[in-house]
């Protein structure tokens, strides 16, 4: 987590992801995080599962 702080620091905007559980969309069972950079319109629709699709007109 504090690697993951460091990462964060670098970048105006980002999530933070961790998910735990088949229900969370996991499907390898170990603890992980995400540090995802974002921007405006950068069209990722969370979570990034198969089951969901980008907004329409998402770049």
């Amino acid at each position: 987590m504090r690697r993951a702080a460091e990462l964060m620091a670098g970048h105006p905007a980002v999530n933070l992801i961790t998910s735990k559980g088949e229900a969370a969309t996991q499907s390898v069972f170990h603890l992980h995080v995400h540090v995802v950079p974002r921007q405006e319109g950068d069209g990722l629709p969370l979570p990034w599962t198969p089951r969901h699709t980008a907004h329409p007109g998402a770049a």
